[in-house]
């Protein structure tokens, strides 16, 4: 009985959970849209097309009708659409053929922005710049796809991923959030900004960058040049989130004036972790950029050996996120064959659940720490994982591709 309660329990509490928050209307991980989106309407998938600037897990799907140039996406705000310091829309397209897409605001003054035909078959991100349409009184999105054409067919079918309203440019002493259309600072180097494939953990924005280094030059990097002294005097501390599939050092250096290098600890393995540098002893020395190594002085790599990064920033003080995440992490998630689990406990037993409450898996006598389990052989589905220290049980839902 009290496993069935808690399982009630955790059911209702995922029906509640993981809606996306603006000014992301959904990137199709997060859970249900910020906004009631009506219309055609968009069905969540697996990406298939994982490749480019889209490797994230899932995108949405919509079927349009070819044969009607008007049938639209509706997202439905109910209350005036707040632009003032998000006025670009900003989403992913794949599709089968070249199109235009409409974006209109309607419910106040209407305001309509066609977009570039589209390439055919790759992703591509097409941004609206609707700073125009501020306090415009505007409460609907309304998005037509291959808009004003009617050779299609009945169920032409799109893709989209990361429908969300955003910035032109990051503001110092941020960098980069990958959110923003645009960096503070200009970033030289193999970079580009990707939907976030590892929505998980620390990290569950809707876009990172994705940085390919050369693994067989120890010192090739990403250079970040302000053109100008760095301001250190209010933010001394540089802060950015990494996943690596492999553990790294990262080599961070102000050069430019009298020079500085800061060495991280070695990275964790396949999650997403806040590493900060200390250069407080480098204010009021000159440094105009910021160069960042990864693997740093190793050659044994290959020539595209992939890192991904978030949210690079000066801060006015070290991070305490590793204090504030939960002391027990589970990736990736969504998982396709093996799930990893990392605790500051020993864990007891874990017990896992379909979402009709029946133990699909089970393991006591356990006692570790880190620890994997494998799922492969499951159905695609969502499952609720109960892990037993000897104080507390925890609960987490699990997405299996």
């Amino acid at each position: 009985m009290r496993n069935f309660i808690l399982f009630i329990t955790l059911l209702l509490g995922y029906f509640a959970f993981g809606q996306c928050s603006d000014p992301v209307i959904t990137n199709f991980e997060c859970g249900d849209a910020s906004q009631t989106v009506s219309g055609n309407g968009i069905n969540t998938v697996v990406n298939t097309f994982q490749a480019g600037i889209n490797k994230s897990a899932n995108i949405g799907e919509y079927t349009d009708d070819g044969t009607n140039g008007w049938d639209n996406l509706l997202i439905d705000f109910e209350t005036e659409i707040d632009l003032s310091s998000n006025p670009f829309l900003s989403f992913k397209l794949y599709s089968p053929t070249s199109i235009q897409v409409l974006a209109k605001l309607e419910g106040g003054s209407e305001i309509e922005l066609w977009s570039d035909y589209s390439l055919e078959n790759t992703w591509e991100e097409f941004n609206f710049d609707f700073s125009d349409a501020v306090a415009n009184g505007n409460t609907k999105l309304v998005l037509f796809f291959n808009a004003a054409q009617e050779s299609g067919t009945s169920s032409d079918i799109y893709y989209v991923d990361d429908i969300r309203f955003t910035n032109s440019t990051n503001n110092f002493p941020i960098i980069s959030d990958f959110e923003s259309l645009n960096p503070s600072v200009p970033l030289s180097g193999n970079i580009q900004t990707v939907s976030n494939p590892f929505y998980d953990g620390i990290n569950t924005s809707t876009s990172v960058g994705e940085y390919i280094d050369d693994g067989t030059n120890g010192w090739d990097n990403l250079l970040i040049d302000f053109d100008s002294e760095i301001d250190l005097s209010s933010y001394p501390f540089l802060t950015f989130k990494l996943y690596s599939s492999s553990s790294i050092q990262v080599l961070a250096k102000l050069e430019g004036g009298t020079d500085a290098e800061v060495w991280s600890d070695y990275s964790l393995e396949n999650t997403w972790e806040e590493f900060n540098f200390d250069f407080s002893t480098s204010v009021g020395n000159g440094n105009t950029k910021l160069v960042l190594f990864f693997n740093a002085a190793q050659e044994t790599g290959t020539s595209t050996d992939i890192y991904y990064i978030d949210d690079i920033r000066f801060s006015s003080s070290l991070s305490l996120i590793e204090e504030e995440i939960s002391e027990l992490m589970i990736y990736p998630n969504p998982v396709i064959n093996v799930l990893k689990i990392r605790s500051n406990d020993i864990i007891n037993s874990y017990e896992l659940y379909d979402i009709r409450g029946r133990v699909i898996l089970l393991q006591n006598h356990l006692n570790k720490k880190n620890f994997e389990i494998d799922i492969s052989n499951l159905d695609s589905d969502i499952y609720i994982l109960n892990t037993y220290s000897e104080t507390k049980h925890e609960s987490f839902k699990i997405l299996k591709n």
